[in-house]
């Protein structure tokens, strides 16, 4: 593998064809060379903590899947891939970043391409490294929009860093709020009490930047499904343990709401539902839990107890990526299938998505690189990767939705760079043929909207709400999706914004389960 950069400049020096006054030199362009047969991608997280697991575990699945059938084809040429481990520490080792400073440092000469990523804190430290190398990094666990915001700020440097996922926190935020409101439409449904009945709500978050911006957009949306939110939002330390969290789910439980809120990534969730029912025993949880979407936390004699028994995470509702029987595409239930016969049983996290952004990386490549028979080696422009991967033609179909990109701020709004009425349309006529656009300048502004981060919305990528339900049949706890939820006749209009309409049901969708205990507990 090599990477040859242009030095334009020097080489007009050279000839003596520098014009004076032209400004400042564009950004140098990079060529790829694929040398041996191979084209070598870099894995970039911890690799031995869940979040690095999943992306190893994603890419890994990918890789098969593509060399299995006949590689990268470059002009007839079959290519295979090869996955190089960058250990970066960034969860429980060094969350700084300076160890993946090291490890893509030490990796960065030997790799094409690295996917990955996960702590904002850690990733923007060592992301550096390959952007310098303009070594194209697709982002696959950070959500933090301002990451992605790079790009608008200085697109000569950050043009090589996308996003795989997930999208970000102000999307996250507006999702959970919504998935909140449909658990709310039921619950006041059972509870007997009007549409407009005001039910209250606890936060609790960590304390990390992915977290910050999320829960400012929860809180402003409440309101809008009739929620109070109660108390303050609670933060929680990565390093506060037991006493912390006990500490703020017992403020909690003496206010009795409804609904508990989390906003938590990383092993502070399995410790939240863990105290949670002897704290608040009668709120329902709703938002993100990272450890509550996976099996292993919660001990396999746990899920296979029947109800009144069960997991911690029973009956909890998080946003998700994937659950059992949901089909967001026809490609999901397939990559489900072999994830989980690939890890004995255990479901995905998010950041196993680098199965996803792997193979859209090999459509990028395919489309543009090209094979020289004189010396053997296939190249590709840095720059022709880019601009295919930003192109909405190209969005692709992958096991969560349809993938796209924000293109380039148009113009400005509320003095915030901005998508044009022509970009809007570009993406957002891609994912519905009946869509209607809505456009409003303050709609569109970025953030959330931003450069290289993923678009969002009915027809791309939404997410799901997914519960921790009982299936009798089987006898075990399965992890189901609940929303996107189809609401019937007479709703599409309410359930209509900017993004397309939001009344619809994937594939798969099982019905939301409140639990008894609350109907009870919160009936006037």
């Amino acid at each position: 593998m090599k990477r040859i950069v242009f030095l334009i400049m020097a080489s007009l020096l050279v000839i003596g064809l520098v014009l004076p006054g032209c400004g400042a030199a564009k950004p140098e362009p990079v060529l790829y060379a694929f040398e041996g047969g191979k084209i070598n991608i870099g894995i970039a997280g911890e690799l031995n903590y869940t979040a690095g697991v999943m992306q190893w575990t994603g890419a890994t699945l990918a890789q098969e899947a593509i060399n299995r059938n006949g590689g990268v084809d470059i002009d007839g040429v079959s290519y295979v891939l090869e996955l190089v481990p960058i250990e970066t520490g960034e969860e429980t080792v060094d969350p700084t970043g300076l160890t993946g400073v090291l490890a893509l440092t030490t990796a960065i000469d030997n790799v094409d391409f690295i996917l990955g990523g996960f702590r904002t804190e850690a990733i923007e430290v060592y992301r550096d490294v390959a952007i310098e190398k303009g070594v194209i990094f697709i982002n696959c666990g950070a959500a933090t929009e301002a990451l992605q915001h790079s790009v608008v700020d200085d697109y000569a440097a950050y043009r090589f860093w996308f996003k795989g996922t997930p999208y970000n926190e102000y999307f996250m935020g507006q999702s959970v709020v919504r998935i909140l409101g449909t658990a709310a439409t039921r619950l006041r449904e059972q509870m007997g009490v009007a549409a407009d009945y005001t039910l209250n709500a606890a936060i609790i978050a960590d304390n990390l930047a992915w977290a910050y911006k999320q829960v400012v957009v929860i809180m402003e949306l409440l309101q809008g499904i009739n929620v109070n939110l109660v108390g303050s939002p609670y933060w929680v330390d990565a390093t506060g343990g037991t006493v912390k969290m006990e500490s703020a789910l017992t403020s909690i439980g003496a206010l009795d709401p409804q609904f508990i809120i989390p906003v938590f990534s990383g092993n502070a969730g399995a410790l939240y539902d863990m105290l949670r029912g002897s704290y608040v025993p009668n709120a329902m949880s709703v938002g993100i839990n990272v450890m509550a979407q996976l099996r292993s936390p919660w001990g396999a004699g746990n899920l296979t107890a029947a109800p009144p028994g069960g997991p911690a995470c029973a009956y909890e509702v998080m946003l998700d990526t994937w659950a059992e029987g949901v089909e967001q595409t026809e490609k999901t239930g397939n990559f489900l299938t072999v994830f989980t016969n690939s890890t004995s049983g255990e479901y995905p996290l998010n950041t196993a998505a680098t199965y996803d952004a792997l193979l859209g990386l090999q459509k990028a490549i395919e489309a543009v690189a090209w094979y020289n028979a004189v010396n053997g080696t296939a190249y590709a422009r840095a720059e022709d990767i880019i601009q295919w991967l930003e192109d909405p033609a190209n969005a692709q179909v992958t096991t969560t939705g349809l993938t796209a990109y924000y293109p380039g701020p148009g113009t400005t709004a509320a003095g915030k760079p901005a998508l044009t009425e022509a970009q809007v349309r570009s993406l957002y006529d891609l994912g519905s043929d009946n869509y209607t656009y809505k456009y409003d300048a303050k709609d569109w502004t970025m953030p959330a909207h931003t450069t290289h981060d993923l678009v969002y919305g009915p027809g791309f990528l939404t997410g799901i709400g997914a519960q921790w339900q009982w299936d009798a049949e089987a006898g075990t706890w399965k992890k189901v999706g609940v929303w996107p939820m189809d609401f019937g006749d007479g709703y599409d209009e309410a359930l209509t914004d900017q993004y397309g309409c939001w009344n619809f049901a994937y594939n798969g969708t099982k019905p939301l389960v409140i639990p008894q205990n609350i109907i009870d507990h919160h009936k006037p």
